[in-house]
């Protein structure tokens, strides 16, 4: 059950996150299951990260998450995602890579406000490292996630995000949807009387 429960948080988990999720252990028992599990080779030792465990093989990941029903994976994603936002505190958003996928596959149980709101920190995170497709992957998700809802400044913001990261990889074929991008922010914004974004999204270099 423990190694079921780390497998939801990755292939690569915390002890202490393990720790506050498995609370009917005492630490001095959850240590146990982890050295068994260590002496029995199915975890490891994370290089150069103490406290932090990894599966020795995917397929052993893979295996413990396929005997989870997709109810119990939704609960336990619901769990880790508020236990991080816990332990990290104010530095969550150093974690929002992370804490937008736990709170994506949340979805179901909370609703899209935590997914959305850490997928957008998490794309222009990934914007300002140049992983670009990383970024894109982020705003499309969180815009999916809002589809059908009104427009807001937080939607303003993923459309000018998804509008970079498309201009950043060069994806010419969708300049039509780019510009669609741009021009719904931009509008968003200069009705809202935001003069630091309106111009932003204004001054956004297409190609020629």
């Amino acid at each position: 059950q423990t190694l079921t429960t780390a497998s939801v948080i990755g292939r690569e988990f915390d002890f202490k996150l393990l720790s506050a999720l498995r609370d009917d252990l005492t630490e001095d028992q959850l240590l146990q299951v982890i050295d068994e599990s260590l002496d029995a080779h199915l975890l490891e030792d994370s290089p150069g990260s103490a406290g932090r465990y990894q599966f020795t093989h995917a397929l052993i990941h893979e295996t413990l998450l396929s005997e989870l029903s997709a109810a119990r994976r939704v609960r336990l994603h619901v769990r880790i995602g508020q236990a991080l936002e816990e332990l990290y505190g104010t530095g969550a958003e150093a974690h929002a890579a992370e804490l937008a996928r736990h709170f994506a596959e949340a979805e179901p149980v909370l609703g899209p406000e935590k997914l959305v709101k850490y997928s957008l920190l998490a794309g222009e995170r990934a914007l300002a490292a140049y992983t670009w497709e990383e970024a894109l992957t982020h705003f499309e998700r969180a815009l999916a996630a809002k589809e059908g809802q009104p427009m807001d400044a937080e939607t303003a913001a993923l459309l000018f995000g998804l509008a970079r990261a498309r201009l950043a990889m060069s994806q010419r074929s969708l300049i039509q949807d780019i510009i669609a991008s741009l021009s719904r922010a931009f509008y968003y914004y200069a009705e809202a009387g935001d003069v630091a974004r309106a111009p932003a999204v204004a001054e956004c270099p297409l190609p020629g």
